[in-house]
């Protein structure tokens, strides 16, 4: 580490890879930077940097991926430019695409009070539209559904671009309900997450106004995790820094692991080609883990072909070595880590700086029940999530209608709650009449006669309607988010309702609605200005490590995936099996194996001090007890960077390699760029006369390559030898090709 000139730099401790990506500043840059290798410092760095250059806050885009990591980047710029940063876009993709939204939607159809729809939100609306075109949704899965849509939507894809391509009954089909959601939405003046992304590229695609007022304020884009965004991610992106090229991204291609979700590996592989004449940094020096560690978790990623060619390294020294540990079964598992957990906290180590790590939010239940028994104290994440609780979505449904009247589905939700005599029918009634009227539900109610509705329904909607409208009446300026859940709660009778239950999970649901009233006022303090709407918005944009906090006293149990940006003294890799990691859905798929093999990486890579991986001979799978295999990931790994210890009473380390490379019926891979050797085949080439003569061809990884329907691309992997060569290309256009060399037939460029 090396302390840089005055200034900004002066008050920085920057190693030299990281002061030179600083004080770059001659065109679009990209950062490598492996786990631990102190990511978030440089960006900030950068950020800092730049403000003390001249350039205002207010002028720079900066984005990541959740709130917890767009708070901390804040802090940090603050910290290092010692100054406020009050004005700086900073937030999440989807935070700031929802502040330019609420700014300009209105040249796409939106007023600025439009409502941000969740999973649940999405699917309710989703079934709706089923019932409306009289489609069972117990033949049409809504998951798989919304699955396609959000699809569409990471591509910029419209329901009219969709329908062009439609082939075929069942994707016409998709596209008819993806005609009727999107339109769905627009009606109530909702967006949901994928809406965000995907309306804010089209309102800067097809309002050069707005894209030019846009380009002229920010001055400097900046992302973080680069390797997470998705196609409309990176077209906002060019869009924004279209004019002025000065992009700085930061990002890891070892930790992509959000494939599922939309995100691309390729962005950052073929960042070069979206931003030309880009300079790359890698950082390597890991300033977290001991060498022990790293020296695992590099071996566990070389299987991975086509990555950006990197090695983490430290001085901190090797530390203790990785134990693998095999087990009879799960319960043996999660019983014998039980007691080395309460073991280790009775000494000096702190049960918050344990994880214990799964692949799947399933494997936490044996792990809960044995903590349970030996009483160890543990938080698990990602489970169900405060504001996803009941009564919380009752209460925030309320507090929509307020800012969205035309909100049907927060309608929908609490219509009839606490009970008002209002059941289906009437709810069908009013809906018939809201149709008639082009009008929500909210507002044909108020807008009606509750004679009308039905005469079984007058008292309820009568109720109802004037409960809004004291409500109305209430939500004026000067009122606090706080004091109007309070007016709602009295209002709509719902806290009586609970407490005159007199049950434990009553008291469990008020307990939890008073924690939302906390949560209001603490908000309204920080944000003295802020609106209910932009509560609301919050609130729908947060993520399950958004409202994680760390307990000292409490060992956290997490998935992989929700383990991503963070670290602990100690962690457990549990499950290192086939079929879990890598995921048995996967294994035809070699795209997804590479990112459940990354996904091990991420894992190992969270541990400071100690790593322990674990996996078991059998497991409780679908009611019965299965064998189980050890993960092809962990069979790649030379046992020499590891202590085997086998729990089981066999006596034996990790099984032979060779079968558990054939699990998944092949082998298991392990190349890199540098170490790959040149593969020789006979190709044919066909001459004016179709006299096949055979020419050596050779081929390599990164070998750049013209295919004559494809276009250019880069070979990211090979496989198989002589007539059975295959070779994976990945093409400027950004799609992934598996092609037979003998019949490739690539252009010399």
């Amino acid at each position: 580490m090396i302390d840089t000139e005055s200034g900004i730099l002066g008050r920085l401790v920057l190693n030299s890879v990281q002061r030179d990506a600083v004080v770059y500043d001659s065109g679009p840059q990209l950062v490598f930077a492996g786990a631990g290798t102190g990511k978030t410092r440089v960006l900030t760095a950068k950020i800092a940097w730049l403000i003390d250059r001249g350039i205002p806050p207010l002028h720079l885009f900066a984005a990541t991926f959740t709130n917890k990591a767009a708070r901390e980047m804040r802090i940090r710029v603050e910290r290092f430019a010692c100054r406020p940063t009050g004005g700086m876009w900073i937030g999440t993709f989807h935070s700031l695409c929802a502040r330019l939204l609420r700014s300009e939607c209105r040249h796409i159809g939106y007023g600025s009070a439009f409502s941000i729809f969740d999973t649940a939100d999405r699917t309710a609306l989703l079934r709706g539209v089923l019932q409306r075109l009289g489609i069972d949704d117990r033949t049409a899965s809504p998951r798989q559904i919304l699955a396609q849509i959000s699809r569409f939507k990471n591509q910029c894809v419209s329901a009219d671009e969709a329908r062009g391509s439609a082939v075929g009954f069942c994707e016409q089909e998709l596209v008819r309900i993806y005609t009727v959601y999107q339109q769905t939405l627009c009606e109530q003046q909702a967006m949901d997450f994928d809406d965000l992304l995907m309306n804010a590229v089209v309102l800067l695609r097809e309002h050069h106004e707005v894209l030019e007022q846009y380009r002229q304020r920010f001055e400097y884009v900046l992302v973080d995790e680069y390797q997470d965004t998705n196609t409309a991610q990176r077209y906002l992106l060019q869009l924004l820094a279209g004019r002025h090229n000065r992009i700085f991204a930061v990002g890891d291609d070892d930790q992509s692991i959000y494939g599922w979700r939309g995100a691309r590996i390729e962005n950052i592989l073929m960042f070069e080609q979206h931003f030309p004449a880009t300079e790359i940094f890698t950082l390597e020096q890991n300033y977290r883990s001991t060498g022990a560690i790293l020296d695992f978790a590099n071996a566990a990623i070389v299987g991975n072909a086509g990555r950006a060619e990197k090695k983490l390294w430290t001085t901190m020294g090797k530390g203790r070595r990785v134990a693998v540990t095999r087990y009879r079964d799960d319960r043996h598992e999660a019983q014998a880590i039980g007691e080395r957990i309460k073991k280790a906290c009775n000494g000096k180590v702190r049960r918050g700086d344990i994880a214990l790590l799964f692949r799947t939010n399933a494997q936490s239940r044996v792990f809960e029940e044995a903590f349970r028994k030996e009483q160890i104290p543990y938080v698990l994440v990602g489970g169900i999530g405060f504001y996803e609780r009941a009564e919380i979505k009752d209460c925030l449904a309320y507090l929509r209608l307020l800012v969205n009247p035309r909100d049907n589905v927060s309608f929908e939700r609490v219509y009839n709650v606490p009970a008002r005599g209002l059941g289906g029918k009437a709810l069908e009634t009013l809906s018939q009449k809201a149709t008639e009227k082009g009008a929500s539900l909210l507002e044909t109610l108020c807008a009606s006669d509750p004679q009308e509705l039905g005469s079984r329904s007058k008292k309820g909607f009568s109720e109802l309607r004037e409960f809004f409208e004291l409500l109305r009446d209430e939500a004026g300026e000067g009122t606090s988010p706080h004091e109007l859940l309070k007016e709602v709660l009295q209002l709509s009778g719902y806290m009586d309702l609970l407490a005159d239950q007199h049950t434990e999970e009553a008291a469990g649901r008020i307990e939890n609605i008073n924690e939302l009233l906390n949560a209001l006022a603490i908000w309204a303090r920080e944000n003295p200005d802020g609106s209910l709407a932009a509560f609301l918005e919050e609130v729908s944009l947060a993520s399950d490590v958004d409202t994680w906090e760390q307990r000292e006293d409490a060992v956290n149990l997490m998935t992989l995936h929700c383990a991503k940006g963070l670290e602990f003294g100690r962690v457990f890799l549990v499950g290192l099996e086939e079929g879990l990691l890598p995921s048995r859905q996967n294994f035809d798929d070699e795209m997804k194996i590479e990112e459940e093999r990354r996904l091990l990486y991420v894992g190992a890579t969270r541990a400071k001090e100690q790593l322990f991986c674990s996996y078991v001979d059998r497991r409780y799978r679908f009611g019965e007890l299965l064998p189980q295999s050890p993960s092809r990931f962990l069979q790649a790994i030379d046992p020499s960077m590891y202590d085997a210890d086998d729990q089981t009473g066999n006596f034996g380390a990790v099984p032979p390699r060779e079968p558990a490379a054939r699990v998944a019926g092949r082998e298991a891979v392990r190349f890199t760029r540098a170490d790959i050797p040149v593969r020789k085949i006979r190709q044919k080439q066909f001459s004016a006369d179709d006299d096949f003569s055979q020419d050596v061809v050779e081929y390599r990884m990164g070998q750049q390559v013209r295919h004559r329907n494809y276009g250019r691309g880069r070979i990211i992997s090979i496989s198989g030898f002589g007539s059975d060569m295959k070779v994976m290309v990945l093409f400027n256009d950004g799609t992934r090709r598996k092609l037979m060399a003998k019949f490739a037939n690539f252009e010399q460029e």
